[in-house]
């Protein structure tokens, strides 16, 4: 088959953005008299607190302004209710969450459907004694007269009155929901540890001086206990303001036995507070045995790598002799972290570190031309169960470490110059298992978010695993007699049965970056083994998948790339009616093939390793494979591709191989159950993200397949028009075409917004029926919530057009969640396709009418 390269859009026409239609239903709300009768007495219950706080710190604190969080949830979405609350003095804003799941009860319900569920609001801010007075006062106001005028600027104030759901201050639940802190205080009791770590996240105050004067009365709380402070961090652009803490075991475990205790611990009472998290510290398990690794057969000598690195690799410390290794990569560690590492422990970092050089080497692939750098951000260490792992030391605030460690690559430190400036892609195949994504962005993932703007840098993140028990909907005595087909149906039921215990963790939750997920694929042999193949065909969402969707149910993970088989154990006893598999963590195949310590001091070894660590590695390995094919394309085409576009064209061109393939099929069959196509759509998509992800067909054409890629900035209400010939000979062809669009860019970020992302860009293929294609997979409205829109439309419907038209795709842009002060960089890759094989020029007839677009070169 012969391959050809890319094309380039000529430069898009400037025009204005184009309009967007939607808007939802409103939900009905309850008469304003109910609704007085209702919070009434919740107002009262505030001024109650904000009065036995005033007390407790004239007691304790003379001086000190008492000062409570405020929580207003509502029903629906209240416009300007941002601003108008910004206008009651006394009041600082601290941020808002969208709620999904409301129940309807009230007088709150869906005009169309009264048993729906509801969606709404939460707004935090922090308030002192007058600001509450005047939120009651103009409650009173409205209360008395429902039609009353408020003063300009203040109407939302009313219209929030009428949707408020709840008023309270912020608890006890608030701070410890969904973290999992009190199970994993209760597990540190049981492993006799004396002293017990944790991480808080205070409210962060714009004000420098009252960030000083919350962390000054949560350390005194702390030190009352007998407990300290290891350390803090304050990042403003991403509205962070952390701690790491411990307090003796004792005072620990009355609050984890004694619910009485609980309700009035003076730790978990504290205003500061957002929340308290245990130290998860982005860790993961070392293999237990390490006579298992196998010699590595010699491989042919390879030319050395050359230039400068593309990728960063944020990880455990490699084994920088290894036979695989040697020479192309370069570790930078300022904190020394290599002192605590011993050569069989350095087994993760070993192992990203070979699958970005070589990908599995079960396949024999190509190592990559440019070396790797690599900064160490875990250590060893012995957790629960006498089990050793890999993790960010529990002294260390992750936020800080990554903060520091992203800076050091692009800014120069202690007189030193920039570590490695060239880096385009870092990879982060590490996730926080104490961190599940929950409602709100965590810390790690705002700060990536952010240094990915700041930087112009791409994150490759990994979606984490869960390697939980899979119960099935099966007997347990059945279980045995199960053909493949009704296992592999049974454990897609039971995993997506179980998806809210399997949600992304941190930092997967990323706008910016690329959350990717794991196919049950690899090169390797399967030898004769008793253990479970869950499905029968390769290359289906790993089983160990976290899933989506991310924030504002945003398509997460984007893309799926294979990470290792993983086969299942049944679990055997008779203390469960159902049969359940587990997930062995083995380093025989099957599996990926990686470089990796081994018994001795030998540099050979190799293991088989699985999950979506592995596929993260792969995604920034081709990385630096598309960087090639964009550095060739340059060369060909001076000054049309300019190199600050290379993090938004890696990761358009990342995505734009996507698609659910046979995958979407199988699951619909599973699991569709009378959804309609949409929402079913919008549902599976988070299992299979935008699809298996095939780069080798991005990085070249054929003759039956052109890619045409387009790069640009825009401001709010711009838009920029690209051509795409159409070749005259699919004109009234009833051949099947694909049409593929993809859509990516960078965006800064407002951190206490609900709507986070501060530019929204989107396309809308309107001409899509000059081809005669429709939509297949993603979601439209799920595919534009992110920063990456990826379009397959498929058809082959015969439509006749005239040589010399174009499909229009206009690339738009609007502010989403503040003002957007820097255009915002795009990259647009289209392709047209038909089958290889149909005897049809698509190539080179595009490309010929894209060089009379483009003129004669100078």
């Amino acid at each position: 088959m012969a391959e050809h390269p890319l094309l380039i859009f000529p430069v898009p026409s400037r025009t204005f953005r184009s309009k967007r239609g939607g808007g939802g239903s409103r939900p009905n709300f309850p008469d304003p008299g109910r609704q007085s009768e209702r919070l009434a007495p919740q107002f009262q219950r505030l001024q109650e607190a904000m009065e036995r706080k005033r007390v407790a710190l004239q007691v304790n604190t003379l001086g000190i302004q008492p000062e409570i969080v405020l929580v207003l949830e509502t029903v629906g979405s209240v416009d300007n209710f941002v601003r108008a609350l910004r206008k009651v003095q006394g009041l600082e804003w601290l941020g808002e969450f969208d709620v999904d799941s409301v129940e309807p009860e009230h007088g709150f319900m869906d005009a169309d459907d009264p048993e729906k569920q509801l969606s709404g609001q939460l707004f935090m801010v922090m308030t002192d004694q007058e600001a509450l007075r005047q939120m009651r006062s103009f409650f009173d106001l409205w209360k008395e007269d429902h039609e009353r005028r408020f003063s300009r600027g203040l109407t939302p104030l009313k219209h929030a009155f009428e949707q408020l759901r709840t008023i309270r201050t912020w608890d006890i639940e608030d701070r410890t929901r969904e973290t999992g802190i009190l199970d994993d205080w209760q597990y540190r009791i049981v492993e006799g540890e004396d002293t017990i770590p944790f991480q808080i996240e205070l409210w962060f105050r714009a004000e420098s001086h009252k960030r000083e004067q919350a962390e000054s009365n949560l350390r005194r709380v702390i030190e009352s206990l007998n407990g300290e402070v290891t350390q803090r961090c304050v990042v403003t652009e991403i509205a962070y303001h952390g701690i790491a803490g411990s307090v003796p075991r004792g005072y620990i475990q009355n609050l984890v036995e004694d619910p009485a205790f609980r309700s009035d611990a003076q730790l978990l009472m504290c205003d500061e507070i957002m929340h308290i998290r245990p130290v998860g510290q982005c860790s993961v398990a070392m293999p237990e045995d390490l006579n298992t690794a196998e010699v590595l057969v010699p491989k042919p000598f390879e030319d050395a790598p050359t230039g400068d690195p593309i990728v960063a690799l944020l990880d455990g410390l490699p084994m920088t002799g290894h036979q695989l290794l040697a020479g192309r990569i370069d570790v930078d560690d300022p904190d020394d972290y290599e002192s605590a590492y011993l050569a069989q422990e350095r087994f993760h970092g070993t192992s990203m570190a070979s699958l970005i050089c070589h990908g599995d080497l079960a396949e024999s692939g190509r190592p990559v031309g440019r070396p790797i750098y690599v900064r160490p951000i875990m250590k060893p260490r012995r957790v629960f169960g006498n089990q050793f792992v890999e993790a960010i030391p529990q002294e260390v605030l992750p936020v800080d470490l990554i903060h520091r460690a992203v800076r050091r690559l692009f800014e120069s430190e202690s007189g030193q110059p920039p570590s490695a400036p060239s880096v385009r892609v870092i990879n982060l195949s590490v996730c926080d298992p104490a961190r599940p994504f929950f409602r709100d962005m965590s810390p790690m993932a705002r700060l990536i978010d952010w240094l990915s703007w700041k930087y112009n840098v791409l994150f490759m993140v990994s979606a984490g695993n869960h390697a939980e028990p899979i119960e099935l909907d099966v007997p347990r005595e059945d279980f045995s007699s199960l053909t493949p087909v009704r296992l592999q149906r049974a454990i897609i039921e039971a995993i997506a049965e179980d998806t809210r215990n399997r949600r992304l963790l941190s930092p997967a939750e990323t706008f910016n970056g690329l959350t990717v997920g794991a196919t049950h694929k690899d090169g390797s042999a399967i030898p004769f083994t008793r253990l479970v193949d869950p499905f029968i065909e390769d290359g289906l969402p790993s089983v160990l998948n976290a899933h989506g969707p991310g924030y504002r149910r945003t398509i997460k993970p984007e893309i799926l790339l294979p990470g290792g088989r993983q086969f299942l154990d049944e679990q055997l006893g008779n203390a469960h009616d159902n049969a359940v598999l587990q997930s062995l963590d083995y380093t025989r195949p099957p599996g990926q093939q990686v470089a990796a310590p081994g018994p001795l001091t030998n540099l050979n070894y190799t293991r088989y390793t699985r999950g979506t660590s592995n596929a993260t590695a792969l995604a920034s390995r081709n990385a630096m494979r598309l960087h090639e094919v964009i550095e060739r394309l340059r060369l060909d085409s001076p000054g049309s591709l300019p190199r600050e576009y290379d993090a938004v064209l890696l990761k358009a061109l990342l995505v734009h191989g996507c698609d659910w393939d046979s995958s979407w099929f199988l699951y619909e069959n599973v699991l569709m159950n009378g959804q309609t196509s949409r929402s079913f759509r919008d549902y599976v998509a988070r299992f299979l993200g935008y699809g298996s992800a095939d780069v080798d067909k991005v990085m070249a054409c054929t003759d039956q397949r052109v890619t045409v890629l387009g790069v640009g900035s825009l401001f709010d209400g711009e838009g920029d028009e690209f051509m795409m010939p159409l070749p005259p000979s699919l004109s009234a062809v009833t051949e099947n075409r694909r049409l593929i669009v993809t859509l990516a860019w960078l965006t800064p970020v407002s951190n206490t917004r609900q709507n986070y992302r501060v530019a929204h860009l989107w396309f809308n293929p309107t001409q899509e029926n000059v081809l005669g294609v429709r939509r297949q997979y993603a979601d439209y409205h799920a595919a534009q919530r992110g920063t990456v829109q990826h379009e397959v439309l498929d058809g082959r419907t015969a439509v006749a057009y005239q040589d010399g038209d174009n499909i229009v795709v206009k690339v738009n842009c609007r502010s989403d969640a503040g003002d957007i002060e820097e255009p915002i960089r795009y990259a647009l890759a289209v392709s047209l396709q038909v089958a290889e094989g149909i005897d049809l020029p698509i190539y080179q007839e595009v490309r010929d009418r894209l060089q009379i677009q483009l003129g004669p070169r100078p």
